[in-house]
C-alpha cells in the first residue's frame, strides 16, 4: 500500500468567494520536489474519497501548501467543513513537473488555481538563487477580487520574474489586460517567442485553449511543458 501520512490543518483562508487555500503541518519523513502533487484523503458520509491537488508551496517549506476552486463537490464540500486542528491523511508526493534545467526564458500560462504548482516552482527557485534572464508570467483570473499570490510573484522581479495579471471581466478601472489569454497577450509581453521554453498549468479546458494558443505562436512541442488539473492529473488507478 502506498505510504500516507497524517497532517494537521493549521490554517484555512478564502479568496473571494470560492478559492480556498488550506496550510497543513507537514510531517518530518515527508518529501516532495517543487512542482510534485499529492492525494488528500476525505472521509464523507458514506465513503473515504480522495482528490489530487498540485503542492502550492516548496520543498523548504515547513508547511503542506494547497490551493482548490470551491466547486460545490461532495468532497470540495467537506474540505471547506474543515476545521483548524482536524486531521487528515495525505498520500506520498508524485508528479514529474520541473523547470527545464539550465532556461534562462521562460513563459508561465496559468489560470485560476493552476498556479499553484508555478508558485512551487517559483518559490524553490527563487529560494535557491536563481535568476532569470526574463520569465514572464501570464496569470488569468476572473476579477481583480482574487489573484492569488500575485504579491508575492511582484517580490520575484529581481530574480528575472515579470508578472502579467489578465482578468476576465475587470472593473472599469483596470488598465492591464482584459478577456482570455491570447496569442496576441504573449506577443505584447515577450519579444521574440522563439528559443522561450513555455509551461502552462490549469484545468483541461484552459489547458486546451493555451494549447492553441502557442499552435498559433508555433511553439514546437519540445519546447512546452504541459500540466493538466482535474482526471489528467490524477495517478493511474
Amino acid at each position: 500500500m502506498p505510504a500516507r501520512f497524517e497532517v494537521e490543518l493549521l490554517e484555512r483562508c478564502l479568496c473571494g468567494a470560492e478559492i480556498l487555500t488550506c496550510r497543513f503541518s507537514r510531517p518530518a519523513e515527508y518529501a516532495f520536489r517543487a512542482g510534485q502533487w499529492f492525494r488528500l484523503f476525505l472521509h464523507t458520509p458514506d465513503d473515504e474519497i480522495a482528490e489530487t491537488f498540485s503542492h502550492c508551496s516548496a520543498p523548504f517549506d515547513d508547511e503542506i501548501v494547497m490551493t482548490t476552486r470551491l466547486s460545490g463537490s461532495v468532497f470540495k464540500n467537506v474540505l471547506d467543513g474543515l476545521e483548524v486542528g482536524d486531521r487528515v491523511e495525505i498520500s506520498a508526493s508524485g508528479g514529474r513537473l520541473s523547470l527545464p534545467e539550465g532556461a534562462q526564458r521562460l513563459c508561465f500560462l496559468a489560470g485560476g488555481v493552476g498556479i499553484t504548482p508555478v508558485r512551487s516552482l517559483l518559490r524553490a527557485a527563487t529560494h535557491e538563487g536563481r535568476a532569470f534572464d526574463d520569465a514572464v508570467l501570464i496569470y488569468g483570473n476572473r476579477d481583480e477580487s482574487c489573484a492569488p499570490f500575485a504579491e508575492e510573484f511582484k517580490a520575484m522581479q529581481s530574480a528575472g520574474v515579470r508578472l502579467v495579471l489578465c482578468y476576465e471581466r475587470p472593473s472599469d478601472d483596470w488598465t492591464g489586460e482584459r478577456g482570455f489569454i491570447t496569442a496576441e497577450t504573449v506577443r505584447r509581453h515577450l519579444e521574440p517567442v522563439e528559443g522561450c521554453g513555455f509551461l502552462i498549468a490549469g484545468p483541461p479546458v484552459m489547458v486546451e485553449a493555451m494549447e492553441r494558443v502557442l499552435d498559433e505562436l508555433g511553439v514546437p512541442g519540445e519546447a512546452r511543458t504541459v500540466e493538466h488539473f482535474g482526471a489528467a492529473l490524477r495517478p493511474a488507478g
